[in-house]
């Protein structure tokens, strides 16, 4: 049985979480969560080892990764990892800066995957001026290379035979007796309020639709926003339309959430991959986003979702009305398409195959 030493650090816990569990079924796991172990997701991380029987440990950094000071740290975690000479040692952590200088270091190569969550640098990121040097000196690295879709795998400019494409697993945060109401069509927005999002598009899509409109509808918009009163606040001309819940919520709140809403809109500016979008099809909600290339990949016309052009209000406006106006029919076509999609493709089983497949085709 091989031995794989996971690395995982906290932010990137729910890309793991699906399938870690199985995977410590075929393989010997040692688990290195970086997150503080009396944190939220240290302690969610804890229950969840504890639950399925996973070897875990928990790192924290007391220098700032940004720092130089952070790469002693790193050195000092990585040679700990060489001592528990693993088979293979996954990384699904951001090495920038100074962790990938630990690890070209001290570990072997041809033993290290990275987990590679971006190929493409998207305006939204931070220092991505420096972040697309960074990738492009790690694609030159003789490690093996997982990323989660091909449209980012195709900005990699590495050894192609030690590159890997695996969809990222459908997260389970409970299951949800609530349904979408019957009297108006819901529209959900989901997550963490920035400029890339572009919920400023969805709220004025909106108001444009209430004024063409009669049939009745809501958009409820959840996630934390720094700038709300000053950015957001201000373009709401119909305040009965909209249902906000300006701030961040529990992930015991997502199921209801999702399992009350017809649909989930995604109005990015950008996007590499968009975790709204992975849960919506987890609770089988219907979903309408920009057509951004890297929705294309994940979002299948008429049968999981539709699109509208980027940073197109009218083009938005008008998608909204035609699902309104050929509700509930276009509604339950979407859902029976969109489940069958996902049951085909997106099921934790498949996702867990090709990891295993992976995993058994890297003799290290």
């Amino acid at each position: 049985m091989k031995t794989i030493v996971w690395i995982t650090s906290g932010y990137l816990l729910q890309v793991d979480l699906p399938i870690i569990d199985h995977l410590n079924k075929e393989y010997k796991i040692k688990w290195i969560v970086y997150a503080t172990e009396n944190s939220d997701k240290g302690q969610y991380a804890k229950e969840y080892a504890l639950k399925h029987g996973i070897d875990v440990e928990f790192v924290s950094l007391h220098s700032h990764r940004y720092l130089p000071m952070a790469y002693f740290e790193y050195a000092k975690e990585v040679k700990y990892l060489v001592s528990l000479n693993a088979d293979l040692y996954y990384f699904d952590i951001i090495a920038f800066p100074y962790l990938l200088f630990a690890i070209k270091k001290f570990l072997p190569a041809h033993k290290v995957i990275m987990a590679m969550h971006h190929g493409k640098i998207h305006n939204g990121m931070q220092l991505r001026h420096l972040y697309k040097h960074y990738l492009s000196y790690l694609c030159k690295q003789p490690f093996w290379f997982q990323y989660f879709s091909e449209t980012q795998a195709k900005y990699f400019t590495g050894d192609k035979s030690h590159c890997f494409t695996i969809p990222l697993a459908l997260n389970d945060f409970g299951s949800s007796t609530v349904a979408p109401p019957k009297e108006f069509i819901q529209f959900l927005s989901f997550g963490h309020i920035i400029e890339t999002k572009n919920i400023g598009l969805l709220i004025k899509a909106a108001c444009l639709l209430r004024e063409r409109c009669n049939i009745p509808f809501k958009v409820k918009i959840v996630g934390h926003c720094r700038a709300w009163n000053t950015l957001y606040q201000p373009l709401i001309k119909y305040p009965e339309i909209f249902d906000l819940q300006i701030e961040s919520v529990p992930d015991s709140d997502i199921p209801n959430l999702f399992c009350s809403s017809h649909y989930l809109i995604l109005p990015y500016k950008s996007v590499t991959q968009s975790g709204p979008l992975r849960i919506a099809y987890g609770y089988n909600t219907p979903v309408i986003t920009s057509d951004l290339e890297g929705f294309r990949e994940s979002v299948v016309e008429n049968v999981t979702g539709m699109m509208f052009k980027t940073e197109d209000t009218e083009s938005l406006a008008q998608l909204m009305q035609k699902v309104i106006e050929n509700h509930p029919k276009m509604y339950l076509q979407l859902k029976e398409k969109q489940k069958q999609f996902v049951d085909d493709n997106l099921k934790v089983s498949a996702v867990v195959a090709k990891y295993i497949k992976m995993f058994n085709s890297i003799n290290a």
